[in-house]
């Protein structure tokens, strides 16, 4: 179990609207109809790459946020820390900036920087994604935070996480404090962002989750690290300790006192998101790593969070093809959307259909 919080950022400047060659294949019939004249829109942001970091440089050296893990620009490594050097940050932007010219800094596509960080409760790993094109409405800057509970990094584990689900009130107690914990450092990041770069909007969210192994994981050597994945899969330097009391901690719960675990995310040990419930049981069959779990699925409801919905045209014109459905959607004349109460039009929507 860990917890995980998206901060997502609309910085002020202007920005270029453009059209792209639509997805669905009813609008790629009409942009080529009308010659291009239906497309979908991006926006464009007009930001430098060097700008922006220099900006994210000034608010994580403000929480005293200094070890960096990795720089990535458009899948290109410019720095990667595998040693768990301290205190490197400055040290990977000035790499940074060193390298880079003046048509990378502007045309790239994406920025990527990880980090971590650790206070009393977690042990945090930061992950910024930075995309200069994106969908109208999607905000450029997503900040994702998880927070692995340091308390579980060490000692007898087994015995930790039995006193913590030991019963349902002690249960409730340890995730609401630890709620708490996480929101209070989500919230001085959005503050420090709030300073050091002029904003538009900006929203955040927690997610509680939880590891649904496929198989019993006994020892931190078994865990298998998904790069292409990243988050806390992702292989970085000094997580191990804190993603095995994760992986095992649904096993032990299950053979643990009665516990109900609501509003949560769930996934497995590859990082795959298996769905989101309300409520459930610790002692269901899905927490036992000997269950099938192609299964699993059926159990969770559909997640009702739906963030950043590009926004729709209420004008009514005709030519506005985003409540269409999908290429394989055979009822695309039906713009309504009937298997999803959260969301404003089927193209936001990946139930629907949406691209």
């Amino acid at each position: 179990m860990y917890l995980e919080g998206i901060i997502t950022l609309d910085p002020s400047q202007l920005t270029e609207i453009k059209k792209v060659k639509p997805t669905k294949a009813f609008k790629k019939f009409f942009h080529h109809l009308t010659l291009g004249t239906i497309s979908d829109k991006q926006e464009r942001e007009t930001f430098t790459a060097v700008a922006i970091l220099q900006q994210l440089n000034a608010t994580f050296r403000g929480l005293n946020i200094t070890n960096i893990i990795k720089i990535a620009h458009d899948d290109i490594d410019f720095y990667h820390d595998r040693d768990g050097k301290k205190d490197d940050l400055k040290q990977a932007l000035d790499t940074y900036e060193i390298e880079v010219n003046e048509a990378m800094s502007i045309h790239f596509q994406q920025l990527k920087l990880v980090l971590e960080h650790e206070d009393n409760d977690f042990k945090y790993l930061i992950e910024v994604e930075i995309n200069r094109d994106h969908e109208v409405g999607v905000y450029p800057i997503v900040i994702k935070v998880s927070g692995l509970f340091k308390e579980f990094s060490h000692g007898n584990l087994k015995n930790k996480i039995n006193n913590a689900v030991s019963s349902q009130k002690v249960f409730d107690e340890f995730r609401d404090n630890k709620v708490k914990s996480f929101d209070y450092f989500l919230n001085r990041i959005k503050l420090k962002l709030k300073k050091e770069i002029e904003t538009d909007d900006i929203k955040s969210f927690i997610k509680n989750k939880l590891i649904l192994p496929k198989r019993k994981i006994q020892d931190k050597k078994e865990i298998a690290h998904n790069t292409q994945r990243g988050g806390v899969y992702g292989g970085y330097h000094g997580f191990d300790d804190y993603l095995f009391y994760s992986l095992i901690w649904s096993d032990i719960m299950h053979d643990s006192s009665p516990i109900i675990i609501k509003e949560s995310y769930y996934e497995n040990e590859d990082g795959d998101d298996l769905g989101y419930a309300n409520e459930l049981n610790a002692q269901d069959n899905i927490f036992d790593t000997e269950t099938d779990l192609e299964t699993v699925s059926s159990t969770f409801e559909n997640d009702p969070l739906v963030i950043n919905e590009p926004e729709t045209d209420s004008s009514g014109n005709w030519f506005d093809f985003d409540s269409w459905g999908s290429d394989s959607d055979s009822s695309f004349f039906d713009s309504s959307c009937s298997s999803c109460s959260s969301c404003s039009s089927c193209s936001s929507c990946s139930s629907c259909g949406g691209d």
